[in-house]
C-alpha cells in the first residue's frame, strides 16, 4: 500500500531542489527536473498547482524560472502534501467505537506530526549526510 503519490513525491523533490537554491533567485524547470529525475512535462503542472497554493512564485524570461515564495523553514512537508493531494486523513469518524475513533484520531495527529518538518530540516539533513560521506573517503 503506498500512502503518497507520485505527484506528491515529485512535488517534495522540486521543492526541496527550490529550497536548496533559494539565495540564487529563480530556478528553471529544466534544471529541477534534470536534477530531481522529474518528467518536465509533469513537473510543469505540478508547479502549476503549487503556485496557486501559494508555496512558489514564478517568473517569465531568460533569468526566470520558480522559487519559494517564502523561506524553507516556514514550509512544512504536511504543506505540500496538503496542496497537492488535499487534506490528510487517516481515519473518518463513522466507526460505531468511540474508543476506535479515539484511536485512530491518535493516529492521525501522530502521522501528521512527522510530517511538520520543514524543507530546511531536509536540508540540513542532506548537509550532514553529505559530510559524513566526504570524511569516509
Amino acid at each position: 500500500m503506498k500512502i503518497f503519490s507520485k505527484k506528491v513525491k515529485y512535488g517534495l523533490a522540486a521543492l526541496f531542489e527550490l529550497a536548496k537554491n533559494y539565495n540564487l533567485g529563480y530556478t528553471q524547470i529544466k534544471d529541477i527536473a534534470s536534477v530531481q529525475n522529474i518528467p518536465q512535462n509533469y513537473l510543469e503542472q505540478l508547479l502549476s498547482i503549487l503556485k496557486k497554493a501559494g508555496l512558489v512564485e514564478s517568473m517569465r524570461g531568460p533569468q526566470g524560472g520558480y522559487k519559494l515564495n517564502r523561506e524553507a523553514s516556514k514550509i512544512r512537508v504536511i504543506d505540500i502534501i496538503e496542496a497537492l493531494d488535499g487534506p490528510l486523513t487517516l481515519s473518518d469518524s463513522s466507526r460505531p467505537s468511540e474508543v476506535l475513533n479515539i484511536y485512530w484520531e491518535e493516529i492521525e495527529a501522530q502521522f501528521k506530526n512527522l510530517l511538520n518538518n520543514t524543507l530546511e530540516k531536509l536540508i540540513n539533513e542532506e548537509i550532514k549526510l553529505d559530510k559524513r560521506l566526504s570524511f569516509q573517503i
